[in-house]
């Protein structure tokens, strides 16, 4: 799924099935695609949702993406929801600076637990804002 508006535009994806890791948390691999002609660079990522959480991840350096190419972010996330269950609403949050503005993606997420309790993403819909736009600048 992708966004298509004045600004920046991103296409976020999960690339390959959730694994656990050690920690008992879910490891997932997004594929963040640069849209525009000019290169971005992500600054940090957060999954703010209580049923499928992530820390705050500050990027220093920067991740560099650029123009029309991708990047693979590979995230640890907190879910413990039980089989068959679905968790709307769920964020990934993404800083980015593009053009020498901050701008924030949030990249709405389906979560389907199948059956053996493994949490699935689906990407519903991005939205992008300018950091500042609203007068709160972090």
């Amino acid at each position: 799924m992708h966004v298509e508006n004045e600004g920046p535009r991103v296409e976020v994806d999960q690339v390959e099935p959730s694994t656990r890791n050690n920690s008992g948390r879910w490891l997932f691999r997004w594929r963040v695609r640069n849209l525009t002609e000019a290169p971005m660079s992500l600054l940090s990522v957060r999954l703010p949702h209580g049923k499928f959480k992530g820390e705050q991840r500050e990027f220093g350096p920067a991740v560099k993406l650029a123009a029309q190419n991708h990047v693979i972010l590979e995230l640890a996330v907190a879910c413990q929801e039980p089989p068959n269950t679905i968790v709307e609403n769920a964020f990934v949050i993404l800083l980015v600076n593009w053009l020498g503005n901050g701008w924030r993606f949030f990249v709405r997420l389906l979560i389907t637990v199948d059956q053996q309790g493994r949490p699935q993403t689906t990407t519903e819909s991005i939205t992008v804002q300018q950091v500042g736009f609203s007068g709160v600048s972090d």
